[in-house]
């Protein structure tokens, strides 16, 4: 259960720790002080998404903290699962959002995420706002509602139903990728044969285009290329009739070697001569070679040309290389296969949907059977609990019919259907006018789902609206009846059920020094006589104190009678 709240700048609160009774925990207040600020503070450190809004004006970030005692030992096992510490039975939950937007949260001080945060909190608290009751009206809520009184084995029926259901859907998907127009998959085979078949016959290597325009620059440059080389060879090599460079460089190396040995500069120089000799012998001979290579060719360079025409023409339609041309037939043999493969896959497809559609038929009946079940036996608990909240003639019923198509949760359509009064007939939740009776219909829900569930902790958020009188008794008394089995903790604004309550809180607004600030206080005996006489009517005098006070008695007495 739910032993401390404790709150630092949310909204206009300030800072409050609140240690909490293990059975009915009731809070009033004015409209406007800030009631509902406590459950959106436990909502938000349970990992509910918020604004950074809801930080105080003025402060850096927002903080809070939830102390539980967890005696069935529910969120223990998933902290051991999940490697998280603990001491003995108490887990703590904090969250911490700044004005930047970035959020922290922690479970015994360990940092987490929000997932780990909502997944431990599932098994710890359950919370009910005071806009759920609006959500009976949404038949589309109904079979969600119907499910979560279902055991562990029908849930895990419903999983298994999910599997394959959203297997199915994905299989449906691809079938229907597959199943083009047969006139438009013979055209994109053509064409992708085409395309193959084309790229193919030009044997396309990757450096090909690089090679062949080398080619072509000295092909078609043969001529000059030839006359240059052959100037330059002859002003590098001696023939008879003039010394060429090498022999005159031979000739200084000669000259300097005779002194090289007289001065370390004269050595390096001679060193650097026969440096260039060899240089200029290694260049000759690399003139020659060059030149000899070079056979001018019309022929050939007309080839190269028609070769380069034929990767430029590819290039405009395939790529902006050879190799994304390379790349794009890779594409496209395999959007062939696929293409060709196509038949044998949708066949294989189609049994597979078969197949699942056989295995979903006979769990979507077994959903039925269990709903049906599960519908039975809690017609007769809400029934009950109507009774007992001032409906003595209302009947609960859920209807269940079959459909043909398969969804999300089976093939069964519920609503839940009522009658109010004798003699009607029984109709949709959305045909009930009265609030009150539709917070009293959702209240016997909650009640059946609460105490047949394994959550310590239960919060009704204004579960009373539209009620009053003896109808707002029996409903302060079913939540006395459901705080024995469970830590309750209920925001109201009828003193019937304010009464009711085993330790009670008041929660104030006031402006101090220009800023407003909410406040809480829990209330002892004489205070809370003081808040009944305001619930009541707003009057305190000696006639609304003992009427308080006879409230509170009789509250009390109730709770011995079920203790």
């Amino acid at each position: 259960m739910l032993t401390c709240l404790h709150v630092r700048n949310i909204a206009l609160i300030e800072e409050i720790t609140l240690n909490l009774h293990h059975h009915l925990n009731i809070f009033s207040g004015e409209t406007g002080a800030g009631k509902s600020m406590l459950i959106d503070s436990i909502q938000f450190a349970i990992g509910n998404r918020t604004s950074k809004q809801i930080i105080r004006k003025g402060e850096q970030c927002a903080y809070v903290r939830l102390t539980f005692e967890d005696d069935k030992g529910l969120g223990i096992a998933y902290l051991e699962e999940n490697g998280y510490p603990y001491t003995h039975t108490t887990i703590e939950m904090e969250r911490i959002l700044y004005v930047s937007g970035r959020t922290v949260y922690k479970i015994n001080g360990i940092t987490c995420n929000r997932q780990v945060v909502k997944d431990l909190a599932a098994l710890l608290i359950d919370v009910h706002g005071q806009h759920e009751p609006q959500s009976l009206l949404d038949v589309s809520t109904h079979v969600h509602m119907l499910d979560s009184f279902g055991d562990e084995k029908f849930l895990h029926l419903k999983e298994a139903y999910k599997t394959h259901y959203e297997r199915l859907m994905n299989l449906k998907n691809e079938l229907s990728k597959i199943s083009t127009d047969d006139r438009k998959k013979l055209q994109l085979q053509d064409m992708l044969e085409f395309q193959i078949n084309e790229i193919a016959a030009c044997k396309l290597k990757t450096h090909e285009e690089e090679e062949l325009k080398s080619q072509y620059e000295i092909l078609s440059h043969a001529e000059k290329i030839l006359m240059q080389c052959q100037k330059a060879y002859d002003a590098l090599e001696a023939d008879g009739h003039h010394a060429g460079a090498i022999e005159l460089v031979g000739k200084a190396t000669q000259h300097i070697q005779d002194v090289s040995h007289i001065n370390e500069e004269l050595g390096s120089l001679h060193a650097r001569l026969l440096a260039v000799e060899a240089d200029l012998q290694d260049i000759t001979y690399q003139v020659r070679r060059f030149a000899d290579q070079i056979e001018y060719s019309p022929e050939l360079l007309q080839e190269i040309q028609t070769r380069l025409d034929t990767i430029y023409r590819l290039k405009q339609k395939y790529g902006s290389s050879i190799s994304e041309i390379l790349v794009y037939k890779q594409n496209c043999e395999k959007e062939l296969e696929e293409l060709l493969g196509s038949t044998h896959n949708k066949e294989k497809l189609e049994q597979e949907i078969a197949d699942l559609e056989n295995k979903l038929n006979t769990i979507a009946l077994e959903l039925t059977e269990g709903r049906k079940n599960i519908a039975e036996s809690i017609e007769v608990q809400i029934n009950e609990h109507l009774h007992d909240l001032q409906m003595p003639h209302a009947q609960f019923k859920v209807a269940i019919q079959q459909s043909e198509m398969f969804n999300r949760n089976g093939q069964d359509e519920v609503e839940f259907l009522i009658r109010t009064n004798l003699g009607e007939d029984m109709h949709g939740l959305a045909k009930i006018a009265s609030g009150g009776e539709i917070s009293r219909v959702m209240l016997a829900i909650k009640t059946v789902l609460v105490l047949g569930d394994s959550i310590e902790t239960v919060i009704f958020d204004e579960i009373d609206t539209g009620i009053s009188g003896l109808a707002a008794q029996k409903v302060g008394e079913k939540l006395a009846v459901i705080s024995r089995a469970r830590q309750v903790i209920c925001i109201t604004h009828l003193p019937q059920i304010a009464a009711m309550g085993d330790r009670n809180y008041l929660i104030e607004k006031s402006a101090v020094d220009n800023q407003t600030k909410t406040q809480l206080m829990t209330l002892p005996d004489d205070k809370l006589q003081e808040e009944l006489c305001r619930l009541m009517g707003g009057f305190i005098t000696e006639s609304t104190l003992k009427s308080a006070k006879e409230l509170k008695e009789s509250a009390n007495r109730y709770k011995q009678g079920i203790a």
